[in-house]
């Protein structure tokens, strides 16, 4: 079994799914700060973590599998973990939300709801967008597809009612 190399499958997770995640956060933060405001716009700063976070999840979706069926049967413990957990890492995530609501025009939301939420859409696609699609008589839409909904939901239903956001593009 492949989690021999590292000691336990907690141990594994660590090194093959938080540690990537946590570097793509802070690597997206980085980024984020160092960019004056408006070069990106909201929806491709959206698309971007979208696209990261995908990218991350599915390198690894087959051990993400498993660490969830682990989870759920107690063999593995969240507390046998060394590294940042996932609501560590989120939390870094959430005082960037909370900035970007604060400086963009965004309505008033809780930043710990949204960035939950923005996490289990691109996780749930990511995990097991294959699934969604078992037995379907329409073929599953391109990963660009859902990265695309999974922006313009988010922004879109950011703003205040009754505003006009700006451009998608």
């Amino acid at each position: 079994m492949i989690f021999r190399h590292f000691g336990s499958k907690a141990k594994l997770f660590e090194e093959a799914v938080l540690a990537p995640f946590s570097t793509f956060v802070s690597e997206y933060i980085a980024e984020w700060a160092a960019r004056p405001r408006g070069v990106k716009s909201p929806y491709m700063e959206a698309r971007d973590f979208y696209r990261g976070v995908y990218d991350v999840l599915t390198e690894n979706r087959r051990l993400i599998r498993e660490m969830i069926g682990g989870r759920a049967t107690g063999s593995l413990a969240a507390d046998t973990m060394s590294t940042p957990q996932l609501g560590v890492l989120l939390e870094r995530f959430e005082e960037f939300i909370e900035r970007e609501r604060d400086a963009g025009g965004f309505r008033d939301f809780d930043p710990a709801v949204m960035t939950r939420l923005m996490f289990g859409l691109v996780f749930s696609v990511a995990i097991y967008g294959d699934w969604m699609f078992e037995g379907a008589t329409r073929p599953r839409p391109s990963v660009d597809a859902f990265i695309d909904e999974m922006a313009r939901l988010t922004i879109y239903g950011a703003y205040p009612e009754g505003a006009v956001p700006p451009a998608a593009l």
